[in-house]
C-alpha cells in the first residue's frame, strides 16, 4: 500500500518536472530568438552573406539540442557521463560558433549554463560552470590587458551571480538525487517483497509436498510393519490351527496345548502391532539382544517346521557377538530382516536345513542365512552374472522381499541374494538360497 502511494507520488513528480522542462524550453526559444532578431535587425548585412543563414541554422541547432535533452527517455540521475558530456559539448560549441560570428551571442551561454544543471552534479557541474564563465568573460573582453577596475568589478559581480545560482542548483540537485535514491530503494524493496512472497508461496507448496511425502512414507512403514507382524503371526497361527485340528481326535491334550500356544501368539502379535503403530522397537528386543532373539526365533521355526538349524554367532575370529551392543536402528533392521528371511524359508523354501551366521567385520555387522530349499524364482529376483541379485517386481500383496531391501538401504546397508553356497544343486536337486546382509554400525538420522 505504501509502495503504491510512493509510486503515484513519483509519477506526479515526473509529470511536473517534465512540464517545468517544457516551460524552460519555451523560455530558451524566446531567449535565443530575441537575440537572433536583435542581431539580424542591427546588422542587415548578415542577410547578404553566409552569416545570416549560419546564425539561423546554429540557433535552430541550439533549440534542437536543448529539446533532445528535455525529451530524451533518459531520466536516470545522475545522468550517464557519455550522454551528458555529448549534449553539453554540442550545445557549448554551437554557442561558441555563434559568438565568433557575432560577439552578442555570447549571452546565449546562459542557455548552456541552465542546461548544465540537468546534466552534471557536484564537481562536474562546477567545472562546467567555470568553463562557461571563463568563455563568457573572454567574449566580453574582460581579460584584455590592461585590466581595469571596471573589468574586475564586472568579473566579480557576474561570478558571484553565476556561482550563487550554481549553489542553489546544487541544493536542488541534492534534493532530487535523494528522491531518486529513495525511489530506487523503494523499487528494490518492492521487488524484494514480490520475491519474498514468491518464496513464501514456494515454501508453502514445498511444506505441503513434504507433508504428503511424509504421509506416504508413514503408510509404507505401517504396511511393512503390519506385514512383518501380522503376516508372520497369521502364518504361524494358521499352521498351529491346522496342527490342532489334526490332533483334536487323536491327542486332545496336545490339541489344547497348541490352542493355548496359538492364543499366546495372538496376544504377542497384538503387542507387536501396537508397537509398530506407535513406531516403537520390536517387543522381542526389549528383553534380549537381537542375536538371542533371532536365534530363538530360528529354533522355534525349526521345531514347528522340523528343520535343522545351525546358529553361528562370533565376533571376527575370536569371541561372541552376543554381548555387543548395536545401534537401535541396526538392531531393529537386523531383527526384521532376519525374521522375514526365516519366515520365508518356513513358508516357501521347502528346506530341511538352515544355517544362521552373524559376525562383525570391522565397522559392519554381517548376517548370512542359508537354506537348502527350492530357491527364489526369476519372477521375484533379477540375477546378475556374479550370482547376486536385486529385487524385481514382487507379486501383488507380497511385500516381504522389497521390505527387506527398503529397511537395509534406509540405514546405508547392503543386501544380496545368491543360490546355495555351493552354487550347485544339492543332493535333492534344490539350489537353495543364501541371503547376505551387511549393516554399518552407525546411527542414521
Amino acid at each position: 500500500m505504501l509502495g503504491d502511494v510512493e509510486l503515484t507520488s513519483d509519477k506526479q513528480f515526473q509529470r511536473r518536472f517534465r512540464q517545468m522542462n517544457i516551460v524552460w524550453l519555451f523560455i530558451a526559444i524566446v531567449y535565443a530568438s530575441s537575440f537572433v532578431y536583435a542581431v539580424l535587425n542591427g546588422e542587415p548585412m548578415y542577410f547578404r552573406d553566409w552569416r545570416g543563414i549560419a546564425i539561423i541554422g546554429l540557433t535552430a541547432l541550439i533549440i534542437g539540442i536543448y529539446s533532445l535533452r528535455i525529451f530524451s527517455a533518459n531520466e536516470q540521475w545522475p545522468v550517464p557521463l557519455r550522454f551528458s558530456l555529448s549534449i553539453w559539448l554540442s550545445l557549448y560549441l554551437v554557442v561558441v560558433l555563434l559568438s565568433l560570428i557575432d560577439n552578442t551571442f555570447c549571452w546565449l551561454l546562459y542557455i548552456v549554463f541552465g542546461m548544465s544543471f540537468s546534466l552534471f552534479g557536484s564537481r562536474r557541474l562546477l567545472l562546467a560552470v567555470a568553463s562557461i564563465a571563463v568563455t563568457l568573460f573572454a567574449f566580453q573582453g574582460l581579460f584584455l590587458l590592461p585590466i581595469t577596475s571596471g573589468q574586475v568589478i564586472s568579473v566579480v559581480g557576474q561570478g558571484i551571480s553565476i556561482f550563487a545560482m550554481t549553489a542553489v542548483a546544487m541544493l536542488s540537485q541534492r534534493l532530487i538525487g535523494d528522491r531518486y535514491a529513495r525511489n530506487e530503494l523503494l523499487a528494490k524493496l518492492t521487488q524484494s517483497n514480490r520475491e519474498l512472497e514468491e518464496a513464501h508461496h514456494k515454501l508453502a507448496t514445498s511444506v505441503m509436498q513434504e507433508q504428503e511425502l511424509a504421509v506416504l512414507r508413514e503408510r509404507t512403514r505401517l504396511a511393512r510393519d503390519v506385514h512383518d507382524t501380522l503376516g508372520h503371526a497369521l502364518v504361524l497361527i494358521s499352521v498351529k490351527l491346522e496342527v490342532a485340528q489334526r490332533l483334536r481326535t487323536i491327542d486332545p491334550e496336545r490339541c489344547d496345548h497348541e490352542l493355548e500356544t496359538t492364543k499366546e501368539i495372538v496376544r504377542e502379535t497384538m503387542k507387536e502391532l501396537r508397537a509398530s503403530i506407535a513406531d516403537l522397537r520390536s517387543p522381542a528386543l526389549e528383553h534380549e539382544s537381537v542375536y538371542r532373539a533371532i536365534s530363538r526365533y530360528a529354533q522355534e521355526m525349526a521345531q514347528r517346521a522340523g528343520l535343522r538349524v545351525t546358529c553361528d554367532l562370533h565376533a571376527g575370529n575370536v569371541g561372541s557377538v552376543e554381548s555387543e551392543e548395536l545401534p537401535e536402528q541396526v538392531e531393529e533392521t537386523l531383527w526384521k530382516v532376519g525374521q522375514e528371511a526365516l519366515t520365508n524359508i518356513e513358508k516357501h523354501a521347502q528346506a530341511t536345513a538352515v544355517v544362521l551366521h552373524i559376525s562383525r567385520q570391522d565397522d559392519h555387522i554381517c548376517m548370512r542365512i542359508e537354506d537348502d530349499g527350492i530357491g527364489l524364482t526369476r519372477e521375484l529376483l533379477q540375477w546378475h552374472e556374479d550370482g547376486s541379485s536385486v529385487v524385481g517386481a514382487s507379486p501383488i500383496g507380497h511385500y516381504g522381499l522389497s521390505g527387506m531391501f527398503e529397511r537395509v538401504e534406509r540405514i546405508g546397508g547392503h543386501i544380496t541374494f545368491h543360490p546355495g553356497s555351493s552354487n550347485a544343486e544339492n543332493a535333492k536337486g534344490k539350489p537353495g538360497t543364501t541371503v547376505e546382509v551387511e549393516l554399518p554400525l552407525i546411527e542414521v538420522s
